[in-house]
């Protein structure tokens, strides 16, 4: 209880502190308001487009102009108000306060197609607390896949899985990322069977954006978000051909890891657009650093292609693509040989005894959105997505093989009724069909388990959303899923918004979120072990409650600009796929019998130390406990602590980038494991010890025939901490004390990389 009041008295005092930070600006006797409108460059968020034509009307009043084929405007400022109104047809609205101000920059969001934030108009625009990872924040690090983007970022921890696959998961708010819904472009993609391997399917230089939104989301894109949403957003042409909008990217890294990702965009008229996105990536060189026999990294190759067309109409716009992938991936011994395997109940070669463990994926998906212009007040946005995936996997003796196709419908009506109202309503239908298989050899019983599921999931949904001239916004949401085996679940949501004053925002949240788990894919790195499986044959859906709040001062210090952000979330369970390893000779699946909460803090500092050198300090409390066993204990392999720290320096001639990060972890509760050293006797549950993290990256930008060139050389894990003797029991595989799954820390040491981007 103390260690709340402490908390509590300090957060007061932060944010009496930060109030006083408050800017005044000296008054303005200008009598016109001049500027420019521009729409950010879906090829490059970092880049704006004028946008032309735009309306801009004093509030309240019909006195007003468009913006020239430039985007720029000048208007004579009136007594009547301050306010100023810009809109343009298929974007969100917004409304300055021009007092004390001569000239104006705006940026005006896309509305059209579904996006999974709500703006409002004044100060920091987002209601529900959210982050956007742009492709300049993606450049601070090598990022060669969407799950290698969270490096800088400090809200979404990336952690090591295991000893052998090499796979990498984010965690958000304390939470597993299978807790977050991750979209692609508003679509739900990232899920199911590919909710663990999904990031790492997506190019990093494929993405334009990443928005991270923390606590209870929008309604409108599904039920499945339970401590936030991850939004990415793919290149995408823009209006008009933009010059050096094409790339070439290479990657090299000393351990064998090659990359290659060519993006191409085709301008076919004014109206239609296209682009191409591929990438070819592999890595077959043998790392076995600490000498335990098994491979630190595992080998890969993978192909992966996306082809997007878009349509712009003034009354109809359209955006449809396809993507194939395939990836075949290999670790474990040595001399382990890969295997040919499918959905097939042979017992897998033998490889001379040899431990391997495979994971062969192959997907197709397609997409479709459709947005429909009805009025300037009214407009009709259809999401359409569907996808085949396939997945088998070899953990020593042990088989899984399992297919899933998806389909998803989404439909949204947006009504602006005024400028201070906003209706969202619509209908979604989901139907899933999963298969999954599950054969183990490693025992006497040659235990077989199959998993087949076909979900029909028909949903109504409805979202208000209220704008008090911009300084309070109200998005309250619900929607019902009428779920063909779990019956209808219902999921209100509210997000609050208050602008105190020009540099201080507030934001709350609450809602719930319900998904259907797949124990074995979200777990896979506990099976790479001789742990023998136990389910719950009736498993039920994960449902929880996220609460939330949030707090934002700007202030600017010696003419230049910071910010401060403390926020809470809350996250409790009405059941949960519990997962036990407290037994090292056990992975167990149940529902919650007892009680499961998450409890997070963040308190996040960013400011530009001096010109050009800007710096991002974080600090970050997890209390993260579930029941198992009928106990209370905290979640294992969690950090109560971690501190963040991101520095980024570019020189004025815009030549040179410097970016450095360090990570400090705390130590995290290990479950029970044997001891190799000593007989395999039990050890019981024990604490990790903390260590720190440090990665750095120095690009270098040239011209070559007026296209843009960026060399980047960098190192990540520079402080060279890797966990000693991550594998229990490594010189006997298929002994009974096996196990790759007790990683606290990264396997690796210190490792290099280098690499080009060309644009042209």
């Amino acid at each position: 209880m103390k260690k709340y009041n402490f908390i509590g008295c300090n957060l007061s005092l932060v944010v009496l502190i930060f109030l006083s930070f408050t800017n005044s600006v000296t008054a303005q006797t200008d009598s016109f308001i001049q500027g420019q409108i521009s729409e950010i460059s879906p090829t490059n968020p970092d880049s704006l487009s004028p946008l032309p034509f735009a309306n801009i009307v004093w509030k309240g009043t019909t006195i007003g102009t468009t913006t020239d084929e430039n985007g720029n405007f000048k208007l004579k400022k009136i007594e009547k108000t301050d306010d100023l109104i810009i809109s343009y047809t298929g974007y969100i609205s917004d409304t300055i306060c021009t007092e004390n101000q001569s000239f104006l920059e705006v940026t005006l969001h896309s509305s059209s197609l579904a996006t999974v934030t709500v703006a409002s108009s004044i100060g920091d625009v987002i209601v529900n607390q959210n982050e956007k990872i742009t492709s300049s924040d993606l450049k601070k690090a090598a990022c060669c896949t969407l799950s290698e983007s969270f490096e800088t970022n400090a809200s979404v921890d990336a952690t090591t899985a295991d000893a052998v696959t090499g796979s990498r998961q984010i965690k958000m708010l304390g939470l597993d990322g299978v807790y977050s819904q991750l979209l692609v472009e508003g679509m739900p993609m990232m899920r199911g069977l590919n909710v663990r391997s999904g990031l790492q399917f997506i190019s990093g230089t494929w993405v334009s954006a990443i928005d991270i939104n923390k606590g209870a989301g929008s309604v409108v894109n599904g039920y499945e978000s339970i401590t936030g949403q991850i939004n990415t957003q793919l290149i995408s042409p823009s209006k008009k051909k933009e010059k050096n909008e094409n790339l070439l990217n290479l990657y090299f890294n000393p351990n064998g890891r090659l990359e290659a990702n060519l993006n191409l965009i085709h301008h076919i008229n004014s109206k239609w657009s296209s682009a191409t996105l591929v990438h070819a990536s592999g890595a077959m060189m043998e790392n076995d650093r600490n000498n335990d026999g098994f491979l630190d990294l595992p080998k890969y190759r993978q192909i992966n292609a996306l082809n997007r067309w878009k349509y712009e109409g003034k009354k109809f716009e359209t955006q449809f693509g396809i993507r194939v992938l395939d990836e075949n991936r290999f670790g474990g011994q040595l001399n382990y040989q890969t295997t040919n395997y499918g959905k097939s109940n042979a017992k897998p070669i033998e490889n001379n005894n040899a431990y391997g463990v495979q994971m062969n994926t192959s997907r197709i998906e397609g997409w479709a959105k459709l947005g429909f212009f009805l009025s300037d007040n009214v407009s009709f946005g259809n999401q359409i997505t569907a996808n085949y995936h396939q997945l088998n996997q070899v953990w020593g003796r042990k088989l899984y093989s399992g297919e899933e196709d998806y389909f998803f419908y989404n439909g949204i009506l947006d009504w602006t009724i005024s400028k201070k109202h906003l209706l969202r309503s619509g209908v979604s239908m989901v139907f899933n069909h999963t298969y999954q298989d599950y054969l183990d050899y490693s025992n006497e019983q040659n235990e077989q388990l199959n998993f087949v599921r076909e979900e029909s999931i028909p949903a109504v949904f409805a979202e208000y959303t209220f704008n008090r001239d911009g300084d309070f916004t109200a998005v309250a949401g619900i929607r019902s899923d009428f779920h063909n085996l779990y019956g209808t679940q219902v999921s209100p949501r509210l997000n609050l918004k208050w602008n105190a004053a020009k540099n201080t925002v507030f934001r709350a949240s609450a809602g719930r979120g319900f998904r259907v788990a797949n124990p074995i894919v979200e777990n896979s790195r506990f099976f790479a072990s001789s742990r023998r499986l136990i389910i719950n044959s009736d498993l039920q859906p994960e449902i929880a409650w996220n609460t939330g709040a949030s707090f934002v001062q700007g202030f600017n210090i010696a003419g230049r600009k910071g910010k401060v952000t403390l926020d809470f979330y809350r996250t409790d369970f009405e059941n949960q796929v519990v997962l036990n390893v407290e037994n090292p000779s056990e992975i167990r699946f149940d529902n919650l019998n007892g009680e499961s909460y998450a409890n997070s803090f963040q308190i996040q500092a960013e400011y530009e130390i001096l010109k050009g050198l800007e710096a991002v300090f974080a600090y970050k409390y997890y209390d993260v406990k579930t029941t198992i066993n009928n106990e209370l204990v905290t979640v294992p392999y969690t950090a109560k602590n971690r501190f963040f720290t991101n520095l980024e320096y570019q020189t004025k001639n815009k030549k040179w980038a410097f970016d450095w990060t360090g990570q400090f972890i705390g130590s995290q509760r290990l479950p029970a494991s044997y001891d190799e050293n000593n007989d395999n006797q039990l050890i019981e549950s024990s604490q990790s010890p903390a260590y720190f993290l440090m990665n750095a990256q120095i690009t270098r930008n040239f011209k070559v025939s007026s296209h843009p060139l960026e060399i980047y050389i960098g190192g990540e894990n520079l402080t060279n901490y890797s966990q000693p003797n991550p594998i229990i029991n490594a010189q006997n595989p298929f002994g009974e004390n096996f196990d790759t799954s007790n990683v606290y820390a990264p396997i690796m040491g210190t490792m290099g990389y280098m690499g080009l981007r060309f644009y042209f």
